[in-house]
């Protein structure tokens, strides 16, 4: 049933996508808001820190509880409206249209050489923390790659892992709520608050952005893959996104994030001499071409992971 579930929702995203603007995102933003302001703001300096965790144990848990409780009972009950409300719920929390469209935009404009264009759509995608006017055509790719790559895993990696734990649709809610308000508590200001909300979701991603990093590395390559997860990581400064970001660019075989310096030879060899790993930047620039890579290495991985459920759901019909 999980794999129908997830293969029915993942078309339906395709013909009617769910925006950023939707009424379940809508209503997600209005609750965090709300639990936000409930818990926060008690002192000059915000939430406190037994607050700030009190405020994700209601933000996350309660809206997860509820699915997972309905869940039950429909499976109890009526295992087709269980089947049904699986399919809504992967549907409303998937969102693989939210970062390809975005995508697609600076994609477009940079294949018809329009890098005005271009620019203009990746800081409508990165909003007010990125100012684009002054970009280079590779620093506009570079960026666009980096947020498809992260938004692939937190839109459909991330969350396919979730659904295949036991709570079921419970764990999608669970992990998308915690994601988003890992982002928008971060915007209020509130330190107590948005380091409980990202600790909260380091928890909850730290196996599955592990097992999508080496997704990339199984329909990439390789050997750039895991070079470049063992000695490129240091140049993102979150170390989930890191794990991500690095496997996802030797995967592709092109160079992401700030450039790293090559030691020079006394150094290469003062390092080669004790045995420490001596780390060069690996790839290409990024290019258009490497775009229309990204796009086929995600895929790829999508039907991976859709082959790998399918051939479970028949393991289990059959034994």
């Amino acid at each position: 049933m999980t794999f129908f579930s997830i293969l029915f929702a993942l078309i339906a995203e395709q013909y009617r996508p769910v925006t950023s603007t939707h009424w379940i995102a809508r209503m997600s933003a209005r609750w965090l808001d709300w639990v936000a302001g409930e818990f926060g703001g008690k002192t000059e300096e915000g939430a406190s820190a037994v607050g700030a965790r009190m405020a994700c144990l209601v933000a996350f848990i309660l809206p997860t509880f509820l699915v997972f409780v309905l869940y039950v009972v429909f499976m109890v009950t009526f295992p087709i409206l269980g089947f049904l409300w699986n399919v809504l719920i992967a549907y409303l929390f998937f969102g693989f249209r939210q970062f390809s469209h975005s995508f697609t935009l600076v994609h477009e404009a940079i294949a018809n050489h329009d890098l005005p264009a271009a620019r203009a759509a990746l800081g409508e995608w990165y909003g007010p923390e990125l100012d684009a006017s002054n970009l280079t055509e590779t620093e506009v790719i570079s960026l666009a790659l980096e947020r498809a790559i992260i938004g692939s895993h937190h839109h459909v990696f991330g969350v396919l892992f979730w659904f295949l734990m036991p709570m079921g649709p419970a764990g999608v809610v669970l992990y998308r709520l915690a994601d988003t308000a890992a982002q928008r508590w971060s915007e209020k200001g509130d330190f107590n608050l948005s380091e409980a909300a990202r600790h909260f979701f380091y928890v909850l991603d730290w196996v599955p952005a592990r097992i999508t990093a080496m997704g990339f590395a199984i329909v990439g390559n390789f050997e750039g893959a895991v070079y470049a997860w063992r000695h490129l990581t240091g140049k993102w400064s979150d170390s989930l996104s890191a794990v991500i970001l690095a496997s996802g660019s030797g995967a592709l075989g092109v160079r992401l994030g700030e450039p790293m310096s090559e030691p020079d030879s006394d150094e290469a060899l003062r390092m080669a001499e004790a045995g420490e790993p001596v780390v060069y930047e690996v790839g290409l620039e990024p290019n258009e071409r490497t775009m229309r890579s990204a796009i086929g290495l995600v895929w790829r991985l999508v039907i991976a992971w859709m082959a790998l459920l399918l051939m479970l759901t028949i393991a289990l019909w059959l034994g």
